[in-house]
């Protein structure tokens, strides 16, 4: 469990909560990604907001932006939206596995789920998420050892 999940700005706690209702409310499961979840780890300040949904992220990006009359914009050929939530932003992604027809090519993206697409990322600070469902909410995933490699490199800030 990720207790510096509540130590977040109080404006990007609110994106995630509201973010973490609607997914609910549509069935989908989402989960914080990439570069916060190493920031939150290593007791630093974070500036963007990234979750992976078990789901559509463009028709969820959607419910949220009608709910809360906000923008977005949605990149159709990889599954994911962006919400603007006046200065602030959250971005979202399909839960997805990506294949190349050769070096260099766009990705062929399928829908999958948040293990595959943790696999599919570096192997550190994108290989791990923190649950925003009930009724595990805060627990990190970490299947590849991501905070493993993070102690090595930080173990003077690491913290959980």
């Amino acid at each position: 469990m990720i207790k510096k999940l509540e130590k977040l700005p109080k404006n990007y706690k609110d994106i995630l909560d509201k973010t973490a209702a609607v997914a609910k409310e549509s069935g989908a499961r989402v989960y914080l990604v990439g570069g916060v979840v190493r920031d939150l780890l290593l007791v630093r300040p974070t500036f963007d907001l990234d979750v992976v949904v078990e789901g559509d992220a463009i028709a969820l990006a959607n419910k949220i932006a009608e709910k809360f009359s906000l923008d977005f914009k949605k990149h159709h050929s990889f599954g994911t939206a962006t919400v603007y939530f006046g200065e602030d932003k959250i971005d979202l992604a399909t839960s997805r596995r990506e294949t190349y027809s050769h070096n260099g090519a766009l990705p062929k993206v399928e829908p999958a789920l948040l293990k595959e697409d943790l696999f599919r990322r570096d192997f550190t600070i994108n290989s791990m998420a923190v649950s925003l469902n009930e009724p595990d909410y805060g627990a990190l995933i970490d299947p590849y050892q991501g905070v493993a490699d993070l102690k090595k490199r930080f173990s003077k800030s690491f913290t959980r």
